[in-house]
């Protein structure tokens, strides 16, 4: 995918706005049915819990009235002042109709009657036992029952005093008064009606916020499926959807980074195969190339001795020597060609450990001056006691050594030397220099090459096989380092590298490969 195109593509998109109030208008349909039933529920329910309250505030105040003259008549007071009392407050109440008769309950005789005197005795009180109560007098009370006149009662109270002595009589008829005492007023339904409008009000933001998150997500989800470059920005709400909505952006788009990225390393594998491919196949033709020329100067040889049986044992010893070398330099080359295929199929498997370095390149120059490799070169070094690298003894033991071949077979100079010349945290960076003549900036590149030689004749009389310094670079990669090349400012060349040191109480860490991996390296020397 063309990552260019793809960001050119990117959108702020919005829903239309037909479908958008589409979709709200039905969200507002469900809340406010929601909402209207709850508030008609409640409604309903306090309006019974009003009425209630109000039939029983009623009920009360004519029950009040009756125990006050049931308890007065027990305690022996005059009840003439607190009846006058009584009359003139039923005339500015909801009781202003109720008619109360007191009767002798041995005689039957009437003692006192407030309101036209209601000699009936409603059919549902018949046979019913009053209350008692806590004073000892007696109380029964029934609702909504008609007289045989035809005449509605709202309230009929039966008491009687503690010693037996009188009965009360009381009817509350259903006159006006009663009713203005019941009804609720308007105020309860504005109440409702305010409470419903508000709601509907705040259904109606919620649904058009809840609405934009939905309609943003499916033009989103729309467009997603239909477009494979778009790249969403939708402007979502702060809220819990918004959040949700954010992430399902944030995981569509790192899903479709992810199929850029891997597009784009697909891409690479495919032209780093291709670079493996061609790299072989040169491989290949070098190697064909390499082994051509000592095979066929071998044969050359033999087939010269085997033409001339008259030859002299001096000229067959010397073709057969000429011959020998070269069977020598083919061992070498296959040799550093099974070396280098260790390496670079290694997976890991190279075991690494605590190198003493000093160690190392102390026991090497020794061998160094013993076995004469140097020449007439002189081999120096500078690392310090107790330098601990981790890396593989056999490695670095053949690094140095194909460094120091390189250095006599091609340097021309005096003096070789390997010196540490910085550290970090986690690496060690050394120096392996010669005082030769260095080589040229157009070849320095191309060093660690495979059979690349600067000059083909020289490199082929000097015995190399042109696999040496390949080998120092897989070497030291291997073991997780690095390794470069410059020419050296007082002559000659310097090849500079890093080896991870060893931290006390620090195990490596190993890479996918299953080497520890390196750390960052010093940035400079």
């Amino acid at each position: 995918m063309d990552t260019n195109k793809t960001n050119t593509t990117a959108i702020k998109y919005r829903f239309p706005g037909k479908g958008k109030l589409r979709y709200q208008l039905k969200l507002f349909i469900i809340s406010i049915v929601c909402l209207w039933g709850v508030v008609g529920v409640f409604a309903g329910l306090e309006y019974r819990n009003v009425k209630r309250y109000r039939v029983e505030s009623l009920a009360s105040s004519v029950d009040l009235a009756v125990g006050n003259i049931l308890a007065g008549h027990d305690d022996g007071r005059d009840m003439r002042p607190f009846m006058s009392f009584l009359e003139s407050y039923l005339e500015d109440s909801p009781l202003k109709g109720m008619s109360m008769s007191i009767y002798d309950a041995g005689t039957g005789r009437l003692l006192y009657s407030h309101g036209p005197s209601i000699n009936e005795v409603p059919a549902a009180a018949i046979g019913k036992e009053p209350n008692l109560r806590a004073d000892g007098t007696r109380s029964l009370q029934i609702f909504n029952i008609r007289l045989k006149d035809g005449r509605k009662i709202f309230l009929y109270n039966k008491g009687e005093s503690a010693d037996g002595e009188i009965i009360i009589h009381t009817y509350l008829p259903q006159s006006g008064e009663v009713d203005n005492a019941l009804t609720i007023g308007s105020t309860f339904w504005l109440i409702v009606l305010f409470v419903g409008l508000v709601g509907t009000v705040v259904a109606w933001v919620v649904t058009a916020h809840q609405a934009k998150n939905i309609t943003l997500l499916h033009d989103f989800a729309s467009r997603a499926a239909s477009d494979r470059e778009f790249i969403p920005m939708g402007d979502f709400p702060k809220d819990e959807i918004g959040d949700i909505s954010r992430q399902i952006v944030a995981i569509y788009n790192a899903r479709m980074q992810a199929n850029v990225r891997r597009e784009r390393e697909h891409v690479i594998a495919l032209k780093a195969t291709e670079e493996k491919n061609n790299l072989k196949r040169m491989m290949t033709n070098n190697i064909s190339h390499e082994l051509k020329t000592p095979i066929g100067i071998i044969r050359s040889y033999l087939e010269m001795i085997l033409s001339n049986p008259d030859m002299s044992a001096d000229e067959r010893n010397y073709f057969l020597g000429k011959a020998q070398s070269n069977v020598e330099r083919l061992v070498s080359m296959m040799n550093d060609l099974s070396t280098m295929t260790r390496l670079e199929e290694s997976n890991g498997k190279i075991p690494i450990s605590d190198i003493d370095f000093h160690d190392l390149v102390f026991s090497l120059a020794e061998d160094f001056t013993q076995s004469g490799l140097l020449k007439s070169m002189d081999f120096r070094y500078n690392i310090p006691l107790d330098c601990h690298v981790y890396g593989n003894g056999e490695l670095l033991i053949g690094m140095i050594s194909n460094l120091a071949k390189n250095a006599v077979a091609y340097s021309q100079g005096t003096e070789t030397g390997v010196a540490l010349i910085g550290r970090n945290e986690n690496f060690y960076t050394f120096s392996f220099y010669d005082n030769g003549v260095g080589v040229g900036e157009e070849h320095l590149g191309h060093l660690f090459d495979r059979f690349y030689r600067i000059d083909t004749g020289r490199s082929r009389k000097v015995g190399g096989t042109g696999l040496g310094l390949p080998i120092v670079k897989s070497a030291v990669n291997t073991m997780g380092g690095s390794i470069t090349v410059r020419n050296r400012r007082g002559g000659g060349l310097e090849f500079i590298f890093t080896l991870r040191r060893v931290k006390e109480g620090v195990a490596p860490q190993p890479t996918a490969e299953g080497n520890p991996a390196p750390a960052s390296e010093p940035s400079g020397v």
